[in-house]
C-alpha cells in the first residue's frame, strides 16, 4: 500500500508517530549503544592489523568507521541521559504540577528573575523534548558529515594515486596534469567549505550560483550528500539547529585535538610512553606482555624480558620498506610489475565456503622466496651486546597473526644478567634512500634454569662495548 504524503491521513499518522517517537528513540539508542560498544574492540583490532600490514585503503576505511562509532556513542549517550531527564520531568509534573513561585516565598527580585529565566515547567519539558529529538537526528547527520569529510580526502588520494601510475604520457605532461588537477580540486574544496560554514551562502546569489552549481552537483556524489540532503535542509531552515549542524563536526575535531594535549605529567625527564630502548622496556616487544588482541608487536619481539632457556626466538614484523631494501640490494628480484597495494588479486580468492583455496605457491616461487630470505639475512643483522650473531630467518606469523620473519639464537654461552638485543639493518630515511642503523634495541635478562657452576661464577656482564655504542 502506497502512502500519499500530501493526504491528511498520512499527516495525522506522522503527527501521532512524532508524539510517540520517544519510545522508539530510546529503544534504538539502547540497541545502537550496545552494538557499537560490543563491536568497537573488533573494529579497533582490524584497524591495528591493517595499519601494521600497511593496508592503506583498509585502514583508511576502518578509521572512518571507528571515528564514526565514537561520535555516535557519545551523542546517543547524551541523548539517553537527556531523554531520561525528560521522562523524570514528566513524572514530577504529574506529582507536583507547574512551578508555584508564590510557595517559594522568594524576594520580588529573585521571583521576577526566575519567572523570566526559568518560566513554566511545561516550557522546560518542551525544550528537553526538542533537544532530544534534535540530538537523535544529529547523531546520524554527524556520521554522514564525517563520512563525507573522509570520502573527499579518499577520492583525492585515490585519484592522485592513479595519476601517478600513468606511464603513457611524458613526465612534463604528467606534472602539468597533476598540478592542474590538484589546484582545481583544492579550490573546489575551499569553495565547498565556504558554502558549508556560511549555511548555503553561495546558493543565495545568482552569480555565485552559476559558478557553484556544477561543483555542488559533482561533490554531491563524492560526499554522498544525496543520501541525507533532506535532513540537512530541514536543519538549515531553523536558525538554532542550523549552527549546531554546521559547527558540530569542526567542534568535534577541535575538542578532540586540544583535549588530547591534557594529561598528568609525573616526571620532567622520565617518559612512561616511549619505544623500547636501552633505558625502557615496552610491552609491545615482549610476546608474554601482549595480553589483549589489540596489543601488536612494534617491529620486533622476543618471548619475555626474562629468558630462562638456552635459546632466544626473535620475531621481526614485516613492513613494505623491507622489500624495497631487498630490491635495492638485489635488483634481479625486482618484478616487472609491482603488485603491492590495494587491488584485486586472483591468487587470494577463495570459494564461498572457504574450503577451496586457489592460492598455490609454485616451485619457482619457493626458490625466489629462498633467495629473498638469504638477502634478508645479509642485510638485517642481529647482535647481543656487541657480538654479532648467526641468524637464518624464516617466514612466519606470530600469535597476534602478524606476518614477519623469525630466527632462533643459541645463547647457551651467554653470561647471566642483563643484555641488549640489537637488530641492525637499512633504515629508510626517505623514499628509496636507506642508511644502515640500529633499528631497535631490546633489553632482556638471561637467567638459565639449569646453569652450571662455571657459568654462575662468570655471571658478570661485560658491557664496555655497549656503553661505547
Amino acid at each position: 500500500m502506497k502512502n500519499d504524503y500530501r493526504s491528511n491521513k498520512f499527516k495525522k499518522l506522522l503527527d501521532n508517530l512524532q508524539q510517540e517517537s520517544w519510545q522508539l528513540e530510546l529503544i534504538i539508542s539502547g540497541f545502537a549503544i550496545y552494538g557499537l560498544i560490543a563491536g568497537y574492540d573488533s573494529i579497533e583490532l582490524g584497524l591495528l592489523k591493517s595499519v601494521q600490514k600497511e593496508e592503506g585503503f583498509t585502514s583508511f576505511m576502518l578509521s572512518i568507521l571507528l571515528t564514526s562509532m565514537l561520535i555516535l556513542i557519545c551523542v546517543l549517550l547524551t541523548h539517553v541521559v537527556i531523554r531520561g531527564l525528560w521522562i523524570g520531568a514528566i513524572g514530577l509534573r504529574y506529582v507536583s504540577g507547574d512551578i508555584d513561585y508564590k510557595n517559594l516565598n522568594y524576594s520580588e527580585k529573585f521571583t521576577s528573575f526566575l519567572k523570566d529565566k526559568v518560566g513554566s515547567f511545561d516550557h522546560y519539558i518542551s525544550k528537553l523534548e526538542n533537544i532530544c529529538s534534535t540530538l537523535f537526528a544529529l547523531a546520524f547527520l554527524m556520521i554522514f558529515y564525517l563520512i563525507s569529510f573522509f570520502t573527499v580526502i579518499g577520492f583525492y588520494a585515490l585519484s592522485v594515486y592513479y595519476l601517478e601510475g600513468l606511464e603513457v604520457i611524458s613526465v612534463s605532461l604528467h606534472t602539468t596534469v597533476e598540478t592542474i588537477y590538484n589546484t582545481l580540486y583544492i579550490t573546489c574544496i575551499i569553495i565547498l567549505v565556504i558554502d558549508f560554514l556560511g549555511a548555503g551562502f553561495l546558493k543565495k546569489y545568482k552569480w555565485t550560483s552559476i559558478i557553484y552549481y556544477p561543483i555542488y552537483r559533482v561533490f554531491s556524489y563524492i560526499t554522498l550528500s544525496f543520501l541525507y540532503r533532506p535532513l540537512v535542509y530541514n536543519f538549515l531552515d531553523q536558525k538554532k539547529a542550523r549552527w549546531i549542524g554546521i559547527l558540530m563536526v569542526p567542534t568535534y575535531f577541535v575538542v578532540t585535538f586540544f583535549s588530547s594535549g591534557f594529561s598528568t605529567l609525573r616526571s620532567n625527564y622520565l617518559d612512561h610512553d616511549q619505544n623500547t630502548s636501552q633505558q625502557f622496556t615496552g610491552k609491545e616487544n615482549y610476546e608474554d606482555q601482549l595480553l589483549k588482541d589489540t596489543d601488536m608487536v612494534n617491529f620486533a619481539s622476543i618471548p619475555s624480558k626474562i629468558i630462562e632457556k638456552s635459546y632466544l626466538p626473535i620475531f621481526i614484523s614485516y613492513t613494505n620498506y623491507m622489500e624495497d631494501a631487498v630490491f635495492k640490494n638485489d635488483s634481479t628480484l625486482l618484478p616487472e610489475v609491482d603488485e603491492r597495494g590495494f587491488g584485486f588479486h586472483l591468487s587470494n580468492m577463495q570459494s564461498a565456503s572457504g574450503v577451496v583455496n586457489f592460492h598455490v605457491t609454485p616451485e619457482d616461487n619457493l626458490e625466489i622466496q629462498s633467495k629473498y630470505l638469504k638477502i634478508f639475512d645479509s642485510i638485517f643483522k642481529v647482535q647481543i651486546d656487541s657480538k654479532k650473531q648467526i641468524n637464518h630467518f624464516n617466514l612466519t606469523k606470530n600469535k597476534q597473526e602478524q606476518f614477519g620473519f623469525e630466527t632462533i639464537l643459541d645463547i647457551n654461552e651467554l653470561p647471566r644478567g642483563k643484555h641488549f638485543l640489537r637488530i641492525i639493518g637499512p633504515d629508510e630515511k626517505e623514499k628509496g634512500v636507506f642508511e644502515r642503523d640500529t633499528l631497535i634495541t631490546i633489553p632482556f635478562w638471561y637467567f638459565p634454569e639449569n646453569s652450571s657452576t662455571s657459568n654462575i661464577q662468570n655471571s658478570s656482564i661485560h658491557l664496555d662495548s655497549i656503553t661505547s655504542n
